[in-house]
């Protein structure tokens, strides 16, 4: 579908919008007042033309940017995990780079039947001192 015109971005925001509160009432429950959608619509409208908009007054060339461990040896992890408080599945990734902010490996998984998020937060940081120690980034 090919969406265009002046109300384009507020057509694609109530459509989404309209789709996360039909999930809420089916998955959890929860009914929202039109008000809320209503705010929650135009705030998604503004942040599009935020961000698409052609007067971006920044600099638009490329920049590289990167953590900075006061320029000594590292390596570098970001890690998520993330859960519905559901007990199905919860999920987790991570990404390790250098100290220079180059990519070294990626991991991810999940772990069944969890809903705590620090349990899940403590065990991406375990795995990936696992996928570090089995690459030997050490």
């Amino acid at each position: 579908m090919n969406v265009l015109g002046l109300h384009s971005t507020t057509f694609v925001a109530t459509v989404w919008w309209i789709w996360r509160h039909r999930n809420m009432m089916c998955l959890s429950n929860k009914i929202w007042s039109l008000d809320r959608l209503v705010i929650n619509i135009q705030s998604v409208v503004e942040t599009f033309k935020v961000c698409f908009s052609n007067n971006f007054q920044g600099d638009s060339s490329d920049r590289f940017i990167k953590w900075n461990n006061n320029n000594l040896f590292s390596i570098i992890l970001n890690v998520d995990g993330g859960c519905l408080g559901s007990s199905l599945r919860v999920g987790y990734g991570g990404v390790l780079c250098n100290d220079a902010g180059f990519y070294l490996l990626d991991f991810f998984g999940y772990i069944q039947g969890s809903s705590d998020i620090l349990h899940v937060e403590l065990y991406v940081i375990y795995q990936s001192l696992l996928a570090n120690k089995k690459h030997e980034y050490y």
